[in-house]
């Protein structure tokens, strides 16, 4: 059976750089909502880079199509039933519970990268949007990464330790849950 592994966490976890490294160790597709949204973005003639756009049009979509949303994100990553895929950007549990239906009969998976709010904000001061944190902290898409989807995750990755050992720590994670396949 094939494995679909989507990621979550808060702004700053690492999820776009783990996901990369994961999808060029093991050789697996990955798409994310986040890629699929900017791209969106610039089709529509607006800035990628504004955090605020990407949260308002993922807001937007969630609302008025979640189930089409989900699927463009999942064709955004070329992705065809019997795939392995790793799926970036999970912000909503109603979002996952979608992709667990609409990518069945893949074994549907959550990893939630959790980050101190110290080490969250050293991280972010490096990027370019660092101004926007308080802002986008307090957006309503990030409202289910504080209690629903680290409850409802299969797998919590403590994601301040070093990037080599988080990455080690989701390849054991997805190894375990590969050989537990019936």
């Amino acid at each position: 059976m094939s494995l679909v592994v989507c990621f979550s966490g808060k702004i700053g976890s690492g999820k776009s750089s783990v996901v990369t490294a994961l999808g060029d160790k093991l050789h697996w597709k990955r798409t994310g909502f986040g890629d699929y949204l900017r791209a969106e973005i610039v089709k529509a003639g607006g800035d990628p880079s504004s955090r605020e756009a990407l949260q308002d049009m993922g807001k937007r979509l969630v609302e008025l199509d979640p189930d089409g949303f989900c699927r463009a994100v999942l064709a955004y990553g070329d992705y065809q039933a019997g795939d392995n895929l790793f799926v970036d950007g999970v912000r909503h549990v109603d979002i996952f519970t979608i992709l667990k239906r609409i990518a069945a009969p893949a074994d549907v998976r959550l990893i939630f990268l959790s980050v101190t709010d110290d080490v969250q904000r050293s991280r972010v001061t490096t990027r370019a949007d660092r101004d926007d944190l308080v802002r986008a902290v307090g957006h309503t898409v990030e409202f289910d990464l504080a209690e629903s989807l680290p409850q409802r995750a299969d797998a919590n990755i403590d994601a301040d330790q070093p990037f080599d050992d988080v990455v080690a720590s989701c390849v054991l994670t997805i190894k375990s849950w590969m050989k537990n396949d019936p």
